[in-house]
């Protein structure tokens, strides 16, 4: 075997270095794309688009996230050699708590008296409601159209799959509304699920459809015929008042190419690539922090709550490859924020349906901690119920959008019993105990009535518990929650009517008050915890393993569903949202 050349060893270092960090070797600094004169930006809306940027492999992100898209927003609305903003939307995929921010934010872009154009494809209806609330101007391509058909809430129920396969799963819940184990339990939503899911529903659609009528200067009962009478093609749209024109986006493009000196541009606020040394890169590969660029004086401190909430420090095999809120590591970030003097105020960005009791409480104490030395605001994505819900309870104030789907102030648990499956299989099981209650975690038989009650009676506790953080963090008298919980979901409208959140508005709504709490107007924001190190994200790249679950976590139902039968396997009781929930 020939001896290893160390050289080329130490190239291919730097050049997979390289691309991990998005650098090319050796390159320059490339100018701004704007600096070639005046010039109209077009913005890709479509696919996934998370939260926050986040490390995903050896080739960086996965795209832009929604926080970054609205920064660039945002600056280019105050760029002066932007003269024109196109956004081109495809189908981003997000729920309609965080639909209601981006909409937002468009729509402050518009105010600043900049043309603002949206292009459209086949637009389901959460798309089409962006744009119509966001942008003067709406085209609509000649082969796309408008699915305008109202809105639908789906509710999946696998109890007759888990039957065929002998799986058995023994729930319990406190709260009359407390439904996230009917999936599992049921073949159709119980009386008390379908109350609150058309309660849900409906309130959803009274936001919809007067924002589309607003928008589109249509009367409400005009609008709502309309909402409910799609899909339309790209030429109905337009008759309808739906869309202004029909247009290929290509025509538009030539047409901003030939408008504006410095043409059409396509990668607005994409960073030049940075030269890196190879003295760079070995300190990266010695678990040595990049260089975050993060401003030295005040600042407002951005938390990402994303995902189901577990104990730890990760989540497992079954949720791998999902955001995870771990308290170990949240509460380690809540911690470092008290003690930055730099840091002024926290936002909490959560869009989350929780998940484990203790972690929820763990995390709960430490915002409280927090809110002690200053001040906490709680910012409500798409979900922010149960657990999520018990985590923002400890901030000072709430802020939830009208989409924003919350409370779920309940608990459930039990455990997912296998016993069956296995005899089916062949497998055979013996159990020896030394008291009666010796196995009562075994996934091989269900409950007794005895430990029944005692969950119950534990869960109860569970309960009870979580009513009472809510009473102090909301400062309100616990008897007055009891009537709003129940496990039962809320609207982010019908959460502020009852007092479970302070206000309505955005991430950036949030992040304003959040300022002015603290008296530091004006001050940056940044996104905490710091990045991971360069090592950090090798080893969970070389930790991920192919898995035949990867297809179930492409849908909201499989993702919860997973999460949910993770949780179970940590955790006896959980403070989990319905995993049924699907608006379309």
């Amino acid at each position: 075997m020939p001896p290893k050349d160390k050289s080329s060893t130490a190239s291919i270092l730097v050049l997979s270095a390289a691309l991990l960090l998005g650098c090319e070797p050796g390159s320059r600094e490339g100018s701004d794309p704007s600096a070639k004169g005046p010039v109209a930006v077009l913005f890709e809306i479509d696919g996934e688009m998370p939260p926050f940027d986040t490390p995903s492999g050896f080739l960086g992100s996965q795209g832009m996230s929604q926080h970054r898209f609205e920064k660039l927003l945002d600056r280019a609305t105050r760029d002066i050699q932007v003269q024109e903003i196109v956004l081109h939307f495809g189908t981003p995929q997000i729920g309609w708590g965080r639909a209601w921010d981006l909409s937002e934010a468009i729509s402050r872009a518009r105010a600043s008296g900049k043309p603002m154009t949206c292009h459209i494809g086949a637009a389901d209806n959460r798309t089409y409601w962006i744009a119509a609330a966001g942008c003067e101007k709406i085209l609509v391509a000649p082969a796309g159209g408008v699915d305008l058909v109202g809105l639908s809430l789906e509710a999946v129920h696998m109890k007759e799959m888990l039957d065929s396969l002998g799986v058995e799963a023994d729930m319990l819940h406190v709260g009359r509304y407390k439904d996230a184990a009917e999936p599992f339990t049921r073949d159709e939503m119980s009386p008390e699920a379908m109350e609150a899911a058309q309660a849900i529903l409906d309130s959803l659609d009274e936001a919809f459809v007067s924002r589309i009528a607003t928008a589109r200067g249509l009367d409400l009962a005009r609008a709502r015929e309309v909402v409910s009478s799609g899909p339309y093609s790209a030429k109905e749209a337009v008759e309808l008042g739906l869309a202004d024109e029909v247009r290929t986006l290509g025509s538009l493009a030539d047409e901003l190419e030939e408008r504006h000196a410095g043409g059409l541009v396509d990668d607005y606020g994409k960073e030049p690539p940075k030269p890196i040394s190879f003295t760079e890169i070995l300190d990266l590969l010695g678990g040595a922090p990049p260089d975050t660029g993060k401003a030295k004086g005040p600042k407002i401190a951005l938390v990402p709550v994303v995902g189901p909430i577990v104990s730890g420090t990760g989540g497992d095999d079954l949720m791998s490859g999902m955001d995870v809120v771990s308290d170990g590591d949240l509460v380690a970030t809540l911690g470092e924020a008290a003690r930055d003097d730099s840091i002024k105020a926290v936002v909490l960005r959560i869009d989350s349906p929780g998940g484990s009791v203790l972690a929820s409480d763990n995390i709960w104490e430490a915002v409280r901690r927090l809110e002690k030395r200053k001040p906490v605001v709680a910012s409500m994505g798409d979900v922010a119920a149960s657990g999520g819900y018990y985590v923002a309870a400890g901030a000072r104030e709430i802020f939830a959008t009208p989409g924003t789907l919350t409370g779920s102030i309940g608990v459930v648990g039990g455990k997912v019993v296998i016993g069956k499956t296995l005899e089916k299989l062949g497998i055979h099981a013996q159990t020896l105990q030394t008291s009666s209650r010796a196995s009562m975690g075994s996934p091989l038989r269900p409950f007794t009535e005895e430990e029944r009650g005692v969950m119950t009676g534990f869960m109860k506790e569970a309960y009870d518990l979580f009513i009472d953080r809510i009473a102090e963090g909301r400062s309100m008298d616990a008897e007055k929650i009891r009537p709003l919980a129940e496990g039962r979901v809320w609207t982010g409208e019908q959460a502020l009517a009852s007092g479970l959140v302070d206000r309505r508005g955005t991430l950036n709504d949030a992040v304003e008050r959040a300022r002015e709490l603290a008296g530091a107007a004006g001050v940056p924001v940044e996104v905490y915890p710091k990045p991971k190190t360069f090592m950090e994200l090798i080893s969970e790249q070389l930790a991920q393993q192919p898995s035949a679950l990867a297809f179930a976590r492409r849908h909201p139902f499989g993702r919860r569903a997973l999460a949910m039968a993770s949780l179970l396997s940590r955790d006896s009781v959980i403070a989990f949202a319905p995993t049924a929930y699907e608006v379309r």
